[in-house]
Order: structure tokens, then sequence, then C-alpha cells
């Protein structure tokens, strides 16, 4: 993608985990976890269950890839 252009991008993109480009699929740390703690990791799960097909409610349509950061 061409810098600058992520804004656009990503305001016309639904980002949902039902959506076209999921992002945080299971609502990361300000839903559970605590900040600088394990909570890291639950990331790394997250991906997991994600490419295993076993998130549940959040599973994604495309389970091939996965990126985890933090």
């Amino acid at each position: 993608m061409p810098k600058g252009e992520i804004g656009p991008f990503y305001e016309s993109t639904n980002t949902r985990y039902n959506g076209d480009f999921p992002i945080n699929t299971d609502g990361g740390q300000l839903s559970s976890g605590q900040p600088g703690l394990a909570g890291g990791f639950r990331h790394v799960v997250e991906g997991a269950r994600q490419i295993m097909g076993k998130a549940g409610v959040r599973q994604i349509a495309r389970n091939d890839l996965g990126l985890v950061n933090g």
C-alpha cells in the first residue's frame, strides 16, 4: 500500500471479525488480560485458534494466514 493511503483504506474497510479484512478478532486487551503481564501471549492464542478453526463465534472465513504482534 502506498504511503499515506492506510487511513482511507481503514475507514472504508470492514475490520470486524466477520468483515472483509478482520483485525483484532477477539477484542484485544480492552476486553480481557492485563497490560504488561501475561496478557500479551493471548494474541498468539487467538491467532492459533483462528488458524485451527476453533475461535467459535469469532471465527473468520479465511483462516489460512495469521499475523500477531505485540
